[in-house]
């Protein structure tokens, strides 16, 4: 089924052989970010980055940091699953050391505080189904953290590893 244009996920077409990466990420602003982060040619597009970047700053601090290409390929791995109809509701990307600090339970070690973990969710699609794509792509891949929690997922580029946060089973 092809998307409607009107919708942003529609630019995402590919063609045999196109290396193109889109991701549509709403951050808790309501801010968003959609486009082609790396092009049909395989070519990184430094501008839709820094877009995305935007996006992934500390809103409490609205300080933008680092942001790995290689965690937009996590996150476009994911939202290839729901055929980019919807964006990725980011909750929480990079986070500054007082932001961190502030927050219940964020580990003082984060891989917020590199700009390599995004907790999202995707509206109308279920925290363990989430989840249950996350830790596919982690086990395929050999790296990633994947955390559950009530409401949304924690993914990062770090270490392979599975946790849960209050969530009603355990992935892995």
């Amino acid at each position: 089924m092809a998307l409607p244009s009107s919708m942003p996920g529609a630019a995402c077409a590919q063609r045999v052989g196109d290396r193109m990466r889109f991701l549509w990420v709403r951050n808790q602003a309501g801010e968003e970010a959609a486009g082609a982060y790396i092009r049909a040619d395989g070519w990184i597009d430094w501008r839709v980055v820094a877009a995305m970047q935007a996006v992934f700053r500390d809103l409490r601090q609205n300080a933008a940091g680092p942001l790995p290409v290689l965690l937009l390929d996590v996150l476009w791995l994911i939202q290839t699953g729901w055929r980019f109809e919807q964006p990725i509701v980011l909750h929480s990307g990079y986070r500054t050391p007082l932001t961190n600090a502030s927050l219940e339970g964020a580990a003082f070690n984060s891989r917020h505080l590199e700009g390599q973990a995004a907790d999202i969710s995707l509206r109308g699609v279920t925290v363990e189904a989430v989840a249950e794509a996350a830790t596919a792509f982690s086990r395929i891949y050999d790296f990633m953290g994947v955390g559950v929690y009530p409401g949304f997922v924690h993914v990062d580029i770090g270490p392979r590893r599975a946790w849960q946060r209050g969530a009603p089973r355990r992935i892995g």
